[in-house]
């Protein structure tokens, strides 16, 4: 949580790890275990026999990430559509399984890949020039995984998730009742910015804690913004109605829909800004405890790291705001928000100790509501 000057300094999910964490939800297979595992182990078939591996699941909204996403727009694969890979991928979940549930469906070379094969005009021909399906036998605990490159399955994998869950009656068997290019429309009437789309998969349960046990066409988009922001955000589509169930940001957090990027561009006349001068002012006049306080749990979750803090305050021996300026306005939430502070520091202390100078300081500063009273500082930041 500290760097040696113990400011904090940690960020916001970057959409770099978010990204990944979509790749992700291929090394696994989305199964309800509560504890997750680094990643499933298969054994490799030519035709499906009992053979089986166990997998284990991995949330699609929490791990590690090292690399991004990219996206690949091949013109004229000659790959096939969302619905022509499940039907194809179905003669062998037919043949394994009798009854399967079509569990997810992405637009992949292969359950590792972090690359997304669509065809350049995916959101009209439904095409990818690759494949990776997953099908459900929903009375026991197997899995079925199936790459397809082209037009044809290249792989067939089988595998057991450890236990059995219930599935609904009417989630997908064959294929989805709505194609890729159905949600993508859907979604783009809801403002999604499908030029900039770094993810696309169908799935049926969406570690997301709205969207579990749901099955939905999940869109991940990096919109890069006129005032050089970047919004990151996750929409889903119902894919037995239809119709778009909801987007939330790299927070997690619900966003409103439609999404208008030129309004999330836009100051915010209500908001908190109140309640950052105040924990500033505390430090001003010297009540470091109560600054201590107005920390969040994030910031300061016990009592070595609220000493820290109190240690850090204590070198300040004055502090004047100078500006205050509200930042990331394209992720403010009811829930959050973000400012760029600039005080006139005096310290007692070297800035390797707790990383303030003498005279102008900038300082990135999110606030949320946590508990009774006034908003908590949840990150004061060197960095953006």
């Amino acid at each position: 949580m500290f760097k040696s000057a113990h400011l904090l300094v940690t960020r916001s999910m970057t959409m770099a790890v978010l990204l990944m964490l979509f790749a992700a939800t291929l090394a696994g297979c989305g199964g309800t275990r509560e504890t997750q595992s680094a990643g499933p182990t298969t054994t490799t078939v030519s035709s499906v026999t009992s053979a089986k591996t166990t997998l284990s699941s991995t949330k699609s909204t929490a791990g590690t990430a090292t690399a991004k996403t990219t996206t690949t727009s091949n013109a004229n694969t000659g790959g096939l559509t969302s619905t022509e890979a499940s039907n194809l991928a179905w003669t062998q979940a037919k043949k394994t399984f009798g009854d399967a549930v079509l569990w997810r469906l992405a637009p992949v070379s292969d359950r590792y890949s972090t690359v997304i094969k669509l065809d350049s005009d995916w959101r009209n021909n439904d095409r990818a020039a690759a494949w990776f399906v997953w099908y459900a036998d929903p009375i026991g605990e197997n899995w079925l995984l199936i790459t397809i490159s082209g037009k044809s399955i290249t792989h067939t994998d089988i595998g057991t998730r450890g236990s059995v869950m219930s599935m609904g009656a009417d989630w997908p068997r064959q294929s989805a009742k709505y194609t890729m290019k159905d949600a993508a429309a859907a979604a783009a009437k809801q403002g999604a910015n499908l030029s900039a789309v770094t993810w696309v998969e169908f799935t049926c349960d969406y570690q997301s804690s709205d969207y579990r046990r749901k099955p939905s066409w999940v869109f991940g988009i990096s919109d890069t913004l006129a005032n050089g922001g970047t919004l990151n955000y996750r929409i889903f589509v119902d894919a037995i109605t239809g119709s778009v169930s909801g987007a939330i940001n790299d927070r997690d957090e619900t966003m409103k829909l439609p999404i208008d990027v030129q309004a999330l561009q836009q100051t915010h006349a209500v908001n908190h800004q109140a309640d950052l001068l105040q924990f500033f002012s505390f430090i001003s006049k010297g009540d470091q405890i109560t600054a201590v306080r107005q920390l969040a749990y994030q910031a300061s979750p016990n009592e070595t790291t609220a000493q820290q803090w109190l240690a850090n305050f204590n070198s300040i021996k004055s502090l004047k705001i100078v500006s205050v300026e509200q930042v990331n306005l394209e992720q403010w939430t009811a829930t959050w928000e973000s400012y760029k502070v600039t005080l006139d520091i005096t310290t007692s202390e070297k800035p390797e100790k707790y990383g303030w100078d003498n005279g102008r300081n900038i300082r990135w500063v999110t606030i949320i509501p946590q508990g009774a009273g006034a908003w908590k500082v949840a990150e004061l930041a060197q960095n953006p």
